[in-house]
């Protein structure tokens, strides 16, 4: 057990550490995140590696491993001694219990990476070292993919079995016509730099999760990297506010990935320059196709009860004296609600809003309201 910081602060980061991962250099980055706010904070630290470690005020505890198993486990003791889990690394568990996590948001990081390397012109892409067992993995196939239709090529899967010699000798094999590899973790790619040279070369790489070795080849490649201390300091933050709440509801938040470019022929900058940069995300709910109805369930999201008795009586055909009458309200304030979800909803007339309403099949009851 380890205490850090001001003895009797205002809160305890109580934290389950997998042990055969405790003396990972992350974890002591994830550490000295969390550490950054608990010294802000006048808080303590306790780290321990067993559940039953625990004190009986532990109300949220943190768990940072490697396995996922472990990982499962120690979710389950938690839930048995009503301590809410808060899971760094793992998004989505297959367990039954309940718990909140943090984890990078792998399949934005692959879309972006995937992108930029295709802005070079194309060409067929390899997803290389994909791990179908791999939650992360399957994450960033989804980025990966997503990019690759975005940009009119195709793809091919190199999976991985659990052997990565393997695998890269199945690419070594099977490589021709491939222009840009996507390596699902920096692992693939430093053997991929290493050891087959040659298949590398004159071809666009990028890797997902990358690694420190990586940052010191000749030319490195574009990769998304986790800053683990920057990561430890959003864990201590959500730990906090799962802390403040009286009733602890399941979690999940995720991180971007730190971008870095690399050097060689591949061009400085994402495809559309700095902008996408900053804005471009992967967005499966955010499809032209889908903008419409989007932009029509922000209009609805954001009515209170007296817009949609509003807009109740606008689809049953009532004007606007009829509508401020009933509701005891002046002509300008109607006037002006209506107006203000006309603009929410990217409209620009009564008769196109209830055409709207009309084509996704939204009914209303014959609701009277007043303020």
């Amino acid at each position: 057990m380890i205490f850090f910081g001001k003895k009797g602060g205002a809160a305890v980061f109580y934290i389950l550490i997998e042990e055969n991962y405790s003396e990972n250099n992350r974890v002591h980055q994830l550490l000295d995140g969390i550490g950054q706010i608990a010294k802000k904070k006048h808080d303590d630290i306790s780290i321990f590696n067993r559940t039953e470690q625990l004190p009986e005020d532990c109300r949220v505890a943190i768990i940072i491993c490697q396995s996922l198993k472990w990982s499962t486990d120690r979710i389950e003791e938690l839930n048995a001694k009503g301590i809410h889990p808060l899971v760094f690394g793992f998004q989505y568990l297959d367990t039954m219990y309940k718990y909140s996590s943090i984890a990078p948001n792998y399949t934005k990081s692959a879309y972006r990476l995937t992108k930029y390397i295709l802005s070079d012109g194309g060409g067929k892409t390899a997803i290389l070292g994909y791990n179908e067992d791999s939650l992360p993995d399957r994450l960033k196939y989804i980025g990966i993919r997503y990019a690759v239709n975005e940009m009119g090529g195709e793809y091919e899967v190199f999976k991985n079995h659990g052997n990565v010699l393997a695998c890269l000798d199945d690419f070594e094999k099977r490589c021709e016509g491939i222009t840009n590899i996507v390596c699902c973790n920096d692992n693939i790619a430093v053997m991929l730099h290493a050891k087959y040279k040659s298949v590398a070369e004159g071809r666009n790489i990028c890797s997902c999760s990358g690694n420190k070795i990586s940052e010191f080849f000749e030319n490195p490649y574009p990769v998304c990297r986790i800053d683990y201390i920057e990561a430890g300091v959003q864990l201590a933050m959500l730990y906090r506010f799962l802390l403040k709440e009286e009733v602890i509801y399941s979690t999940v938040m995720t991180f971007d990935l730190e971008f870095l470019e690399g050097r060689g022929e591949i061009p400085m900058g994402l495809p559309g320059g700095a902008e996408i940069y900053s804005s471009s995300e992967v967005d499966f709910y955010g499809d032209e196709n889908l903008s419409e109805m989007e932009a029509l369930d922000n209009m609805l999201s954001n009515c209170d009860p007296t817009d949609i008795a509003i807009l109740a009586d606008i689809t049953a055909g009532l004007t606007y004296e009829k509508i401020s009458e009933k509701h005891y309200l002046a002509i300008n304030t109607v006037k002006y609600r209506v107006k203000k979800m006309l603009d929410t909803v990217g409209t620009d007339s009564r008769r196109a809003l209830i055409a709207l309403l009309d084509e996704y099949g939204v009914k209303f009851k014959n609701c009277d309201k007043t303020e």
